[in-house]
C-alpha cells in the first residue's frame, strides 16, 4: 500500500515536470483545465489526501499493525483514487466548474457490485483447497520413505 501512494505521487509529478519542462502549447490546456474554475481545490486535495496524508499515516508501525485503522486507510486511498481518476477525465468535457452527475457514483458502485457478485457466484463454485499436487504428493512419499 505504501510503495503504491509513493509510486502514485512520483509518477504524477514526474509527467507535470516532463510536460512543464518541455512546454508544449498541445500539452499545456490539459493542465490549465484542471487549474480553473473549482478544479485547483481538487488537485491541491489529491496531492494533500493522494500521497501526504497516506504516506505519513502508513509511516506508523501501529497504524500498520491494526486491522481496523489499515482498512479505513485502504478505504479512504480507495475513495480519493475515484477522485483521482474524475480530476483526470472530467475537465476535458465542456463545461464551467467542478460538478458532479449522479451517473459518476452510481457507475462505480454498480460495476463493483457486478464485480463482487460474480467473484462470489465463482467462489461458492470451486474449492478453496489446492488441487493435489503429484510432484508434492512425490516428496512427501520419499520423505515418509
Amino acid at each position: 500500500m505504501h510503495a503504491f501512494v509513493v509510486f502514485w505521487a512520483y509518477g504524477a509529478f514526474s509527467q507535470f515536470l516532463i510536460q512543464w519542462s518541455g512546454n508544449l502549447a498541445e500539452e499545456v490546456p490539459w493542465y490549465i483545465h484542471r487549474i480553473r474554475n473549482g478544479w485547483e481545490v481538487v488537485a491541491i486535495g489529491l496531492m494533500i489526501f493522494h500521497f501526504f496524508v497516506p504516506f505519513f499515516l502508513l509511516l506508523s508501525r501501529n497504524n500498520k499493525q491494526q486491522k481496523n485503522i489499515l482498512v479505513k486507510i485502504s478505504y479512504a486511498i480507495i475513495a480519493v483514487r475515484f477522485i483521482d481518476i474524475y480530476w483526470l477525465i472530467i475537465p476535458s468535457f465542456p463545461n464551467d466548474g467542478l460538478y458532479i452527475h449522479w451517473l459518476y457514483i452510481v457507475t462505480p458502485v454498480a460495476l463493483g457490485g457486478i464485480w463482487l457478485g460474480t467473484f462470489f457466484s465463482q467462489l461458492k463454485a470451486r474449492s478453496l483447497e489446492p488441487l493435489p499436487d503429484p510432484f508434492t504428493e512425490a516428496e512427501d512419499a520419499l520423505e515418509r520413505a
